[in-house]
């Protein structure tokens, strides 16, 4: 609960309209914009074939996209009372069904959430290595570590201490979460330093002409300069997955709301911080593509920091700071899903689901997150000679599946979008309507109902058409997930029903 000085409500509006803004952008400003922004398989660049203002255009398509529909998710969170479960489960409960939120339950708990958590800490390591210590170490004409050691045995290195990072959190936050929130805060503003240096120093190394390429090579060409302006239909859509990857989490500030106690802060506050999130991912985006030519945000700090390359490597020990608090919070977000989805009934979990404890719930948190970890870890070391390159990627699978739930998260919120937009006729639920809101929720639904489609059919039908091998087996992944979560839905409904006939 925000404390609230109640003397003063001119003050108490403004200290929750920029509580509610700071929350919204520390939120939704991470990660994404590290890992998805650059030119290479699965990045916004490579994406857009090379074309530097397709992938503006869509980084502004996606913030207009998403600034909208955090207005209706306003209304949506709306309908909770101050004790009930604020979460997406609940809002699919009230709005369209049980089932469905028991389908979403799924989704999260099995897929969503593990994966995210394992790709946290799978990027923190490789930003340590990879784009860190090793261009430092090279830097300074020393041999790197993926020199000094066989293939094999980096790989082992990197899998046993990214095992470290998510195992410890993992047992970190079944015991106590008070370490957890202060990592989690502390990183919030730490992840603004490199993002802050990147946004100043790219425009800088443009205007003083010190554009390098990915060798370093001086008096190279920015990314619009190298720009292949390209402007293929297909390259619209594909560019929309990993910019939707970036804004991913904006749904989770809407959450915030229930503790708020002057309500008509709510959506100006969130309104403004997305716009606000929007200007800054296009300003960022900028600084990137005219700083150096392949969009990637770790080669603009060694161009930046060309003569001073420990204040490189420094900054990419914060970006893995920030990388980090993907495998902090979800591990946290985990066994509180789970507790979530067993008191409401939307997973059975044994006979005293609906008693589950928080001990249980971390347990069986701990247990999917590392079979998924795992998992993706080994079925990515075996796909290897079926790649289009032979490349050894043990991340492989956890980047490309992410990438899948995100896009299949946006099923649950359009669905969401849809239900609150039906509600407005028959008056199911009873929420706060926001002015302007129903027209706002139609235009999502034709915007999504438009691009959508295309989004899936770029993802999971055209990789097939194209035989580009990457894709396919990444495709194939997506499907997988779909079969799992059939399947975890039959099972679950199964058990929910006998427990119903018992009691």
């Amino acid at each position: 609960m925000l404390n609230i000085n109640k003397k003063n409500k001119t003050k108490n509006k403004a200290f929750e309209f920029l509580t509610i803004f700071s929350m919204a952008f520390g939120i939704v400003v991470g990660s994404g914009i590290y890992i998805k922004n650059r030119n290479e398989e699965g990045g916004v660049l490579d994406a857009a074939n090379n074309n530097p203002y397709l992938a503006i255009i869509i980084w502004i398509f996606i913030g207009v996209v998403c600034t909208m529909m955090i207005i209706s998710y306003v209304e949506i969170s709306s309908a909770i009372k101050k004790d009930e479960h604020n979460t997406t489960l609940s809002w699919s409960a009230k709005f369209i069904s049980r089932r469905s939120a028991s389908v979403i339950a799924i989704f999260y708990i099995s897929f969503y959430m593990p994966i995210l958590a394992s790709l946290g800490a799978i990027f923190t390591v490789s930003v340590f290595f990879d784009y860190g210590l090793n261009n430092f170490l090279q830097a300074m004409g020393k041999n790197t570590i993926s020199e000094t050691l066989t293939t094999a045995e980096y790989t082992a290195l990197k899998v046993v201490l990214s095992s470290i990072i998510l195992i410890g959190f993992q047992i970190l936050n079944m015991f106590t979460q008070k370490p957890g929130r202060y990592i989690q805060t502390i990183c919030t503003f730490i992840k603004f330093i490199p993002l802050i240096v990147v946004l100043i120093g790219g425009f800088v190394v443009f205007f003083t002409n010190n554009v390098v390429d990915a060798s370093g090579n001086p008096d190279s060409t920015n990314s619009f300069e190298n720009s292949t302006n390209k402007w293929e239909f297909w390259s619209f859509f594909a560019t929309i997955v990993p910019i939707v990857f970036a804004f991913d989490g904006f749904i989770h500030a809407v959450t915030l709301q229930k503790d708020v106690e002057n309500k008509k802060v709510v959506t100006p506050a969130l309104f403004v911080g997305i716009i606000s999130i929007s200007v800054f991912y296009l300003l960022i985006t900028i600084a990137i593509f005219i700083g150096g030519n392949d969009g990637n945000i770790f080669k603009l700090l060694n161009t930046i920091f060309i003569k001073v390359p420990i204040l490189s490597f420094i900054s990419k020990i914060l970006i893995a700071f920030t990388v980090a608090t993907l495998s902090n919070g979800y591990t946290t977000l985990i066994p509180k899903t789970i507790e979530s989805a067993s008191h409401e009934g939307f997973l059975y979990f044994g006979k005293n689901a609906k008693n589950i404890s928080k001990r249980k719930a971390s347990i069986i948190s701990i247990i999917i997150t590392l079979i998924i970890f795992y998992s993706t870890i080994i079925i990515s070391l075996l796909i290897t000679p079926l790649r289009d390159t032979n490349e050894i990627n043990y991340a492989f699978i956890s980047e490309t599946i992410s990438t899948s739930t995100v896009i299949f998260a946006f099923i649950v919120y359009y669905s969401l979008i849809l239900a609150m937009v039906i509600n407005r006729k028959t008056n199911k639920v009873k929420v706060n309507k926001i002015k302007g809101g129903l027209t706002i929720g139609i235009i999502n639904i034709v915007i999504l109902s438009l691009f959508m489609p295309y989004v899936y059919f770029e993802y999971l039908i055209r990789p097939f058409i194209t035989h580009n091998k990457d894709a396919m087996i990444c495709a194939a992944g997506s499907f997988a997930i779909i079969a799992i979560i059939a399947i975890y839905y039959g099972v679950n409904e199964f058990y929910l029903k006998r427990q119903k006939k018992l009691s």
